[in-house]
């Protein structure tokens, strides 16, 4: 049986025990299971939240650099960008799912091309323009997530939710969905 102080007279008082045999207060009570649970589960929420907000802000940090460290601004992209690999969607997005390290090995900082139906067109909380790419299935995940080049924003806002969108980019690897930098929206 353990033992723990009293709030009011600071006796010992068994754990188990109605009240307290000097004063009788009650004894103090550990936290509830529930309380718990929602403390563990909101950190875990708030680690992955802070976790993609930190992903989000490290790619927008190194959208300006190239590998050298050096700004890419004086080259223009064509000449600095080897040339995109062709990549079906429907074969990107199921390598991605069934082993990770297999599709990195395969795709990431490579420069992919690819074509799909618009999910989504937004803006992170780093206020970088981004486009889901799917196959069209509702509730898909993972999808492609691109964002956009600067100069290509303005093509961004002309797209709608289920047009056909054929996107080039560098492939940065799997968090939630399939995160692709620097992206170029390519004529169909």
């Amino acid at each position: 049986m353990a033992m723990v102080k009293c709030k009011q007279c600071g006796n010992d008082v068994a754990s188990n025990a109605a009240a307290c045999p000097k004063c009788g207060a009650p004894p103090p009570r550990g936290m509830s299971a529930l309380k718990v649970t929602f403390l563990v589960l909101g950190g875990v929420f708030s680690l992955c939240f802070f976790g993609t907000c930190m992903a989000g802000a490290i790619g927008a940090a190194n959208k300006g650099t190239n590998r050298s460290g050096a700004s890419s601004e004086g080259t223009s992209a064509a000449t600095n960008r080897p040339p995109p690999k062709d990549v079906e969607l429907r074969s990107l997005l199921s390598e991605y799912s069934d082993n990770e390290v297999r599709a990195d090995s395969n795709f990431k900082d490579h420069v992919i091309q690819t074509a799909g139906i618009v999910d989504d067109v937004k803006k992170d909380i780093m206020n970088s323009v981004y486009i889901t790419v799917g196959t069209g299935r509702q509730f898909e995940i993972p999808q492609v997530q691109c964002y956009v080049a600067d100069d290509h924003v303005n093509k961004a806002a002309n797209l709608s939710k289920g047009s056909r969108v054929k996107v080039r980019g560098r492939v940065q690897g799997l968090m939630m969905n399939v995160l692709v930098r620097d992206c170029e929206i390519v004529d169909l």
